[in-house]
């Protein structure tokens, strides 16, 4: 398991994934909030702005853990609520939830209507899943409909989030772990290798917690 030292413990703030992120949130809250009062609406409403707030969520919390491999696993917990977002878009874009009479043209507002973003065409009727899958995440386009807009950001998302994971996995493989493989095997040697990074923690004054966390030794 390869370290992840930073000195910056609000880096995460910094990055672009992140401020992806907290724009993600926030366009799904206000999206969600235009929703009918309808009790069927109630889970739907909650369990989309839950998967915007966990996709934030664990970008922080991977920066905040002691090591670059869970770094990267709670990443893959971010880009798997984004995808939970992104289908419920999806259905919604379908159609497989009544809104109250109102449908999606209801949700979006009258800003959509006949101003012919859509290569001049000004056509008043909903987007077909297959026309938004065809819109470019980039350069981002704030004319479009709520709906559609928050659809895309998962895109954006899942884009940058599979990059950083990628960076992630190939600075593992250059590390620690990959040194130890390539160089002393997954014999005997590989265990002595291993024997000794634990030497190196225990003189540090640390201790390795069942979950992957360093912590100083607790004085006896």
């Amino acid at each position: 398991m390869s370290l992840k030292v930073s000195s910056d413990p609000y880096g995460y703030k910094k990055l672009l994934v992140y401020r992806k992120a907290e724009e993600l949130q926030g366009a799904c809250a206000a999206f969600t909030s235009h929703f009918p009062r309808l009790k069927t609406l109630y889970a739907l409403q909650d369990q989309m702005d839950r998967s915007a707030r966990s996709v934030k969520q664990n970008i922080v919390e991977g920066w905040k853990r002691n090591s670059t491999q869970e770094y990267h696993q709670f990443l893959g917990f971010s880009m798997g609520a984004n995808a939970e977002l992104e289908e419920d878009c999806d259905d919604i874009i379908k159609g497989r939830y009544e809104m109250g009479g109102r449908g999606i043209r209801g949700l979006e507002g009258e800003k959509w209507e006949g101003k012919g973003e859509m290569g001049g065409r000004g056509n008043p009727s909903p987007l077909t899943l297959d026309e938004v899958e065809r819109l470019p995440f980039y350069p981002f386009n704030p004319h479009l409909p709520p709906l559609v807009q928050l659809k895309l950001r998962c895109k954006e998302l899942n884009f940058l989030l599979t990059k950083l994971q990628t960076s992630l996995h190939q600075k593992m493989q250059s590390g620690t772990e990959g040194i130890i493989g390539s160089a002393w095997g997954t014999g005997e040697r590989g265990k002595g290798a291993q024997d000794f990074l634990v030497k190196m923690i225990d003189d540090a004054g640390l201790e390795k917690l069942p979950d992957g966390h360093l912590v100083p030794k607790k004085k006896v």
